[in-house]
């Protein structure tokens, strides 16, 4: 019997053949087309500092969208179809890289996500929705449902990392007031709930329950309303010591309430607000500041200090509340600083004590013009030694 057999020549030549034959198919059929999005639209909240008169920043859970449109035929884009600042583009840029390597084939090309705020008007900027705009680009792409009650806040690397952004304590507090139930904030930013703990007290843990995340799959698990049941488990008990702690505060140090919460510590390893509920009731609950909490607490409290220098109204009599308030605020907040920052913050404390010296006068003399020109030239000296110290300066960028 003849047996047949192929040269490996004829197999190369032909295998050549066959590959140029497709290549040319490709050509003229076009892209081929990916996966269809699963959903069309979904929807959950971004953690974000909003600008408010005067100067001042304020923390809000902003309700945001993603909507699917045509795109370019053989293309996936993410976009914001409103307009926002340049590092908020960026961030959004990274998202898209994370998405195509996290869904590969499954990507629906020849579509656009469009994201958007429910606020419309106000400016946004800076990467904090990277990691909402990444869960609404999935929930697009998966058909997974989110959480209505959860929001978040973070920058992400297109590897899936979550990184660190600002304004941490005002988006946990704007976040309370928008009934938010679950908030995630990157895991770098941790030491800013101790602050908030140092700052705010207690209460703002029994109102909601916060986690650190350290990358996309940590808030995808947080976000979806279907979690996995050790997650799911974790969130269940909390709601009810929650419940008990609105009723009773003084439940905390009850032991079987501390055992419940060292189990959801247990459960998931990231719920901050269990953790912080824990340590208060075992008496080792954060004791001072961080760097960064401590330049920020001394700056809220002297934001207005600095206006009433600014536009004159230090002279009226009508401010010595203001003056007072802001001298009691700081000799509550020195035991609490960082001690790298306590001068920093007794060189307002000055500034303000002169201030109430000095208020009600018609004409400032030379010599107080001179002493108050001195007092604030202090405030000025001993911010830029903080920020001229390299170890200082490592540390704020750290965090």
């Amino acid at each position: 019997m003849r047996r047949w057999s192929l040269s490996s020549r004829f197999v190369s030549r032909t295998f050549r053949v066959v590959s140029s034959a497709s290549v040319l198919v490709a050509t003229f059929a076009g892209p081929l087309p990916g996966a269809e999005p699963a959903r069309q639209q979904t929807q959950i909240k971004g953690l974000l500092v909003v600008h408010l008169p005067g100067g001042e920043v304020a923390g809000t859970a902003s309700q945001m969208n993603a909507t699917v449109v045509a795109g370019k035929a053989g293309d996936f884009s993410i976009k914001f179809n409103q307009e926002v600042g340049a590092m908020m583009e960026q961030a959004t840029a990274e998202v898209e890289k994370f998405m195509r390597v996290r869904h590969g084939a499954r990507l629906p090309v020849g579509h656009r996500v469009e994201l958007a705020f429910s606020d419309k008007y106000s400016p946004k900027d800076g990467p904090s929705a990277a990691v909402v705009s990444a869960l609404l680009t999935d929930s697009i792409i998966t058909g997974e449902d989110l959480d209505p009650d959860f929001a978040a806040t973070g920058d992400m690397t297109a590897a899936g990392e979550v990184r660190p952004v600002g304004g941490i304590s005002g988006k946990v507090r704007g976040a309370v007031k928008r009934n938010c139930k679950i908030i995630g904030i990157p895991s770098s930013n941790q030491n800013t709930i101790e602050d908030l703990y140092m700052i705010d007290g207690i209460q703002p843990f029994y109102d909601i329950q916060i986690f650190s995340l350290q990358s996309f799959d940590e808030a995808h698990d947080l976000a979806v309303s279907k979690r996995k049941a050790n997650l799911q488990g974790a969130l269940n008990e909390f709601a009810l010591v929650q419940s008990a702690l609105n009723k009773n505060p003084k439940l905390l140090s009850n032991a079987k309430v501390r055992a419940k919460l060292k189990e959801i510590v247990k459960l998931a390893p990231n719920h901050l607000s269990a953790r912080i509920l824990f340590l208060h009731a075992i008496e080792r609950g954060p004791k001072s500041l961080s760097l960064p909490g401590s330049l920020t607490a001394i700056d809220t409290a002297s934001a207005r200090l600095g206006r009433m220098l600014s536009d004159g109204s230090f002279m009226d009599t009508g401010h010595d509340d203001v003056l007072r308030d802001f001298i009691s605020e700081m000799k509550r907040l020195r035991p609490m600083l960082d001690a790298r920052t306590k001068a920093y913050g007794d060189t307002y404390e000055e500034l303000a004590d002169y201030l109430k010296m000095i208020r009600g006068r018609k004409i400032l003399n030379a010599q107080i013009r001179r002493d108050l020109q001195g007092k604030v030239r202090r405030v000025d000296a001993e911010r830029r030694k903080l920020l001229d110290n390299k170890e200082i300066r490592e540390e704020l960028m750290i965090e």
